[in-house]
């Protein structure tokens, strides 16, 4: 996908702090951390605004608060199979619950800018058991829809998944906090992106046996594209959640679409 995107733009992708090649950074790992560092590399590698966001799944919360956080920043937005914050569910007392319906008002801790966390710093049972985790889902990293992949993706993601640190990246025991906070911002206003240009890409194949799920997925699918005045909505009919490796045209015809219409940051 990237080097179809790379012959209308410039495209820029990054492993956050803990995945890939990046290192462990510091701790906890809240949205708004990892926000701060995204904003903080595109600065320091001098990519000027304004950018033009494409966020996949998890990817598509940190695009929507990066927006929120540098509005002047963002000049457009491809949303696939984004994430929403009433979508995010733990498992609480043998119960699923929402994570946004367990924030109880505390405090969100502010951005760290040093002592990140080290690989070396995981010791005992807390790092056999990331290990024993790596061992587990490494195998099957290529399964499908992800055997479709280059052949040299397809090892980079198997190596990348038997990392320890890949598995130590999902502290934030704030996460219900924060989804709370950006949907607050988000229902302020009927259209709280004003005519950004915006493009949501949402699955057509069904993933979930549980109808009421099916239809809660749909639903949130459809409410991100209301964020924008000038939002829609394309629907990959032969694609489960990874739209980007099953149907990537759809994507690249999407970021086309938007950086076309990008707006300016002022």
């Amino acid at each position: 996908m990237q080097p179809e995107v790379a012959r209308f733009t410039r495209v820029c992708s990054y492993d956050r702090a803990g995945l890939g090649w990046s290192d462990l950074g510091p701790r906890p790992r809240t949205l708004r951390q990892v926000t701060w560092e995204l904003h903080t590399l595109l600065e320091k590698a001098g990519v000027r605004p304004p950018y033009v966001f494409v966020g996949q799944s998890y990817g598509g919360i940190l695009a929507r608060l990066y927006a929120f956080t540098y509005p002047l920043e963002v000049g457009g937005m491809a949303l696939v199979e984004s994430g929403h914050e009433r979508g995010v569910a733990v498992l609480r007392n043998g119960q699923m619950v929402r994570l946004v319906e367990t924030a109880n008002g505390s405090p969100i801790p502010e951005v760290k800018t040093s002592n990140p966390l080290r690989e070396s710093d995981i010791t005992g049972n807390i790092r056999s058991q990331i290990e024993a985790a790596a061992r587990q889902m490494a195998p099957h990293a290529t399964e499908p829809p992800y055997d479709k992949l280059p052949t040299d993706a397809q090892r980079m993601r198997v190596w990348s998944l038997s990392q320890v640190k890949h598995w130590a990246t999902n502290d934030n025991p704030f996460e219900g906090e924060e989804l709370a906070a950006l949907l607050a911002l988000q229902d302020k206003k009927r259209h709280p992106f004003g005519d950004m240009p915006l493009i949501v890409l949402s699955r057509g194949l069904r993933e979930h046996e549980d109808q009421a799920t099916e239809e809660e997925h749909n639903k949130n699918q459809s409410a991100l594209v209301a964020l924008s005045s000038v939002g829609k909505q394309v629907i990959a009919r032969r694609s489960g959640h990874e739209i980007l490796i099953t149907e990537p045209e759809l994507v690249v015809a999407a970021i086309r679409d938007v950086a076309t219409k990008k707006g300016s940051a002022k």
